[in-house]
Parts: C-alpha cells; sequence; structure tokens
C-alpha cells in the first residue's frame, strides 16, 4: 500500500501534505507530491477512441498533449462548473489529467495520526481524513486504475 507521509516534521509530529479539490460537489483529498500543477484549459478535451476505460480525451496545454482519465465518471458524478479545472496527475503510467471542479484546489498539511487508512487492498483509496469539520477520502491518483473497482459494481457483472 502507498505510503502517505512526506516526512515533514513539526515539534516531533510527521505531517502530509495533501492537495484537496473537488469533482462534482464531492470533496476528495490526493498526496500533493503526486499533482504536477494545475490549469484552466484554454479548450475542451477532444473525444479520442480507446479500449481503456475511463481513459478516451485528450487535452492540450501548451505543446503538451495529455491523456484524460475521467474520474467523475468512475465515482458516477459529473464535473460541475462552467470553465472547470484540470489538475496534472504524476500517474505510474505517465503524466494525465483530470478534470475537477471550477473550484481551486487547496493544500493542507494533516498529521499523520489524523489519517484513517484504508481498510481494503484497493490500490486507489489510502484512507481518510477531517479536514475542517468535513471527512475527505484520501485517493493515490498515481494508482488510478483503468478499471471499475470491485466495489463499484451494483450489476452482479463480472
Amino acid at each position: 500500500m502507498a505510503r502517505l507521509m512526506l516526512g515533514s516534521k513539526s515539534r516531533g509530529k510527521t505531517t502530509c501534505l495533501l492537495m484537496l479539490f473537488s469533482i462534482g460537489n464531492r470533496r476528495l483529498a490526493a498526496r500533493a507530491e503526486e499533482v504536477g500543477g494545475i490549469f484552466s484549459p484554454s479548450q475542451d478535451a477532444v473525444p479520442v477512441p480507446s479500449e481503456t476505460p475511463f481513459v478516451n480525451a485528450l487535452i492540450r496545454r501548451g505543446g503538451e498533449v495529455f491523456p484524460v482519465f475521467d474520474l467523475a465518471a468512475k465515482l458516477q458524478v459529473r464535473v460541475r462548473g462552467e470553465e472547470p479545472l484540470c489538475l496534472i496527475v504524476k500517474h505510474r503510467a505517465g503524466p494525465m489529467a483530470i478534470r475537477i471542479d471550477t473550484e481551486m484546489p487547496t493544500l493542507h498539511a494533516v498529521e499523520q495520526t489524523s489519517i484513517t487508512p484504508a481498510s481494503g487492498t484497493d490500490p486507489e483509496t489510502l484512507g481518510s481524513c477531517v479536514v475542517g469539520t468535513e471527512e475527505v477520502q484520501i485517493y493515490s491518483l498515481a494508482n488510478l486504475e483503468s478499471r471499475p473497482n470491485e466495489t463499484e459494481k451494483h450489476d452482479g457483472t463480472t
């Protein structure tokens, strides 16, 4: 399982830097080290044929082109806002973009002891923590998978 610690110590307490963002008004978090940037695309993502679930578009940022991982579809929500933002994700297969809600992501340092580790073996879910008054699920953006999670299948198919 992926580690959450960044090794930062403050008065003997280990902290983890998390990037908080929203998709479909659902607040999520990811390790800051897995985010390579935030940008407002000047044009929409271009749909492309793909046999890879949740990766079916490309988006341009300057001279770079990124595959778009549709985390909103995987979570069964819709990105909110007239001008959604994109996160550049440091995925294990290479840089990707994820469309997120218009609300600007924020960086938070949380104590390692305040993070509840995930109980399953899902490589995408690291655990959860409370930021302010809100419990936020922590995702490993580097380990996003292009297949539905077993727990997300509700119709009995395989």
